[in-house]
């Protein structure tokens, strides 16, 4: 190695050249091979094959027998080896997974961006005396993880035909199923344009020879995309005066053995290490396999002396090395300042054979300068984002006038007519747009009356409904059915500030959800959409009156999947249910979302407040004007303590409440319960205040004390009365906890909720036993018992 002593930056730039490849000579040789493949197909490569190979076969693809003796074939330390290696990376890369980026720019304004995996992958591996099977985990498992669907593999064989096993073992870990007996140019060729027995593919990984990057760097001049421009492989040491010398020499020599192109670079500002480093460097050489190779890469590398490392770090970064070595006393202090590498190792103990193969990153890397602009293979690598967006006719209307200026001073006229068109002629987009239309039988149906419904004066003698007129032995007057329920309507429409006409009253809001789906879906053809996790009673009355089910899981962080419910629904998807706060989560849906779920969606949005009155967030209900397809329901159940009575609320427009009115059971809420719900109401307000702050309090301190406890290993944030609690073993927890009279929910079959109980908040001396339950029971004082009874299993989910 050359020693360079205080170089200026362009003295060293000079100094650190690449050894050029004269890539305009491989080209040129490799040209007439693609033109051949793409003219001829298979009979092309099997020429060229045999030319440069030494071996050609009618059908190059990798036989079952071939695929199940690779495995057997390997020491068992070696498939042991790379299955772990694959476990690291494909932990790595799973975890570069984005989820769908949702941004609405202003109020209607809807874009969005989401990762969709490239269909069609070819993989080249370089095979021969140095078979990187390394590499086949590197591309493979982040093209598996990305969704895409076809990837071929090619690799050259040996003479014999055959491909190193380790090859193919990392390809089955890989799920990848075509691998061909193919290398060169030839092969990248066959995968750029297709042959009788290979398809075209859209991207091309792998490193490769000159031969190799040329053809890759011409396919891609006609459409066909590449991984990264290609060059020998390089390594930068920065170090310091405590490094280790024999570390950094063996580093050193780990990336000259590649090649004798390949450059190794030392940065120090310590020049007594730097002559330690050259000496060991001499030693370790000479007992190398390949010594050779890196005795002429050794050729081209430099050691760099300079004053300080702040300038080492600037000389670097101006490298743009594909590997950078930090071996210093603060490694990380200097990491921050990097800007250009492929990737960086710190520390003594991170040799850089350790992203080559087993740590995780991925060793596909920019060399050649390109760091300054390119990054290395990731799961971005095989995917493209595309935006979607989606404006409503109120966010058109506002954002249009600047498109309309901005396309007219750039004289393209068509695209603000594309504008002026749409706003001037949908003022009634929505109505029309909206199919909340019930079915046509129930549209037509003759609801059941009762004279007391009909009879529209002051009564005095009730003979109309067979009831027994002398009385109930209870001494009360519960012997009359119940007159229509009209001053709870009105003190319901008071309190939520809605039309009396807006307002249905049931048997608990299950009665509504009833009664919405007999009403808009149609058994046998209609379907309803679900979120889950969510209240299970929605999949249950579906299920009773015959409607098909559809699901669009809600994401980890319990928000909904716009995409997920797009794909979901069709046209015969009449209602969408979503729970907000949502049971048995306890968050709440983020506006913008329902803003644009009742902005596209024609049919019924029903959305259950059943815990509003718990949460921060304002109701839905000051929006029922400006969305006639969204129903709301409530209850008084909940937030008003009023479970007994079991009055339940719908609002929405005035014709879908009417709907439900028609198809109700006559009598559908008790005397005795409207009574009650009356009474609370008139008088109740100020309790209902005091109780409601009283139990916020006690959510916010028993979400505290549970989070200190062993055992808890999560508490959910909570909009509603209750808590989501992960723990280390739900199913004890619940024997536990039942063992003691306790009684919870156990949540953990449901998505999303491993290992999760549901605890409603109770009073301070119950949230003070519970915890004091948890407690003992984490720190073993009560262990669940070896053999529980079974806990009792509810037949029908129920809201409380």
């Amino acid at each position: 190695m050359r020693l360079l002593l205080y170089p200026d930056p362009e003295t060293c730039r000079q100094a650190l050249a690449r050894p050029a490849a004269d890539l305009a000579r491989f080209r040129s040789a490799v040209a007439p091979i693609l033109e051949a493949v793409r003219r001829e197909g298979d009979v092309a490569v099997r020429r060229f094959s045999e030319q440069f190979d030494g071996f050609s076969a009618e059908n190059p693809a990798v036989t079952a027998e071939e695929w199940a003796a690779a495995e057997s074939a390997l020491t068992p330390a070696l498939r042991a080896a790379i299955t772990r290696a694959g476990q690291n990376i494909r932990t790595f890369h799973a975890a570069q997974r984005e989820p769908e980026l949702t941004v609405e720019t202003m109020p209607g304004v809807v874009c969005r961006r989401r990762s969709v995996p490239i269909d069609r992958i070819g993989l080249y591996i370089p095979g021969g005396s140095a078979p990187l099977f390394s590499t086949v985990l590197m591309l493979g498992i982040p093209a598996q993880l990305a969704g895409c669907r076809d990837v071929v593999l090619c690799t050259p064989p040996d003479r014999a035909g055959q491909i190193h096993p380790a090859i193919l073992f990392a390809a089955r870990l890989c799920g990848i199923q075509k691998v061909y007996k193919i290398g060169g140019a030839q092969a990248i060729a066959a995968m750029a344009y297709g042959t009788e027995q290979i398809r075209p593919v859209y991207k091309i990984f792998g490193p490769g020879n000159p031969w190799v990057t040329a053809a890759k760097q011409l396919v891609s001049l006609d459409g066909v995309a590449i991984d990264l421009p290609a060059g020998p492989s390089e390594v930068a040491v920065i170090a310091d005066r405590q490094a280790n010398p024999a570390f950094i020499a063996a580093d050193l020599l780990s990336q000259a053995e590649h090649g004798a192109d390949s450059q190794v670079v030392l940065f120090s500002d310590d020049q007594s290490l730097i002559e330690k480093v050259m000496a060991e460097v001499s030693v370790q050489l000479e007992t190398l396999p390949r010594r050779e190779v890196a005795a002429a890469a050794l050729q081209n590398s430099r050691a760099v002396l300079l004053h300080n490392l702040e300038q080492a770090l600037e000389y670097c970064n101006d490298y743009a090395p594909e590997h950078l070595i930090i071996q210093t006393k603060t490694p990380e202090k200097w990491a921050a300042g990097v800007t250009n590498a492929g990737s960086v190792f710190l520390g003594p103990f991170t040799p850089e054979s350790a992203g080559d193969y087993a740590s995780g990153t991925n060793h596909t890397l920019p060399t050649g300068g390109y760091a300054r602009a390119f990054a290395g293979v990731s799961l971005d690598s095989f995917v493209k984002k595309i935006t979607f967006q989606e404006i409503s006719q109120a966010g058109l209307a506002e954002l249009g006038p600047t498109i309309v200026e901005m396309a007219r001073a750039e004289g393209l006229e068509a695209h603000a007519r594309a504008v002026v068109v749409r706003t001037s002629e949908t003022s009634n987009a929505l109505s029309e747009r909206s199919a909340v239309t019930p079915r046509a039988n129930i549209a037509a149906l003759q609801p059941y009356s009762s004279a007391r419904d009909e009879f529209k004066g002051e009564a005095a003698v009730f003979l109309d409904a067979n009831e027994n007129s002398l009385g109930s032995p209870l001494e009360q007057d519960f012997n009359r059915y119940p007159s229509p329920p009209a001053r709870l309507r009105a003190l319901v429409a008071e309190l939520k500030q809605v039309a009396p006409e807006q307002v249905f009253l049931g048997n608990g809001s299950d009665e509504a959800i009833d009664l919405l789906i007999r009403a808009y879906c149609e058994p046998g053809r209609d379907n309803l959409l679900l979120l889950p996790p969510t209240y299970g009673m929605y999949a249950v009355q579906a299920n009773i009156n015959g409607v098909e089910i559809r699901k669009a899981p809600l994401q980890p962080d319990f928000q909904p999947d716009m995409a997920a419910i797009r794909a979901a629904t069709d046209q015969q998807t009449r209602i969408i249910f979503l729970c907000s706060p949502n049971n048995p989560s306890g968050n709440s849906i983020d506006p913008a979302f329902i803003t644009e779920l009742l902005g596209w969606f024609p049919g019924l949005v029903v959305l259950d407040e059943a815990y509003i009155d718990f949460s921060d967030q304002p109701s839905w209900l000051g929006r029922l004007k400006e969305f006639p397809n969204l129903v709301v329901l409530q209850t008084l159940s909940k937030a008003w303590g009023l479970a007994a009575l079991r009055v339940g609320m719908a609002f929405g427009s005035a014709e879908v409440i009417a709907v439900l009115n028609k198809i109700k059971y006559p009598y559908n809420l008790s005397t005795a319960a409207v009574q009650l719900a009356v009474q609370a109401l008139e008088n109740g307000r100020s309790t209902f205040q005091q109780r409601l702050s009283i139990l916020r309090q006690e959510r916010s301190r028993l979400a505290a004390a549970l989070a200190e406890l062993p055992g808890v290993l999560q508490v959910f944030p909570s909009d509603a009365n209750f808590l989501l609690v992960r723990v280390n073993d739900a199913d004890a927890w619940y024997q536990h906890l039942a063992a003691q009279g306790i009684v919870v929910r156990n949540r953990s079959r449901e998505m999303h909720c491993e290992n999760c109980l549901r605890i409603t908040i109770g009073t301070p001396q119950e949230n003070d036993q519970l915890a004091m339950a948890v407690g003992a029971g984490a720190a073993g004082a009560s262990p669940a018992p070896t053999a529980p009874a079974p806990a009792p299993k509810n037949i029908l989910p129920c809201k409380n």
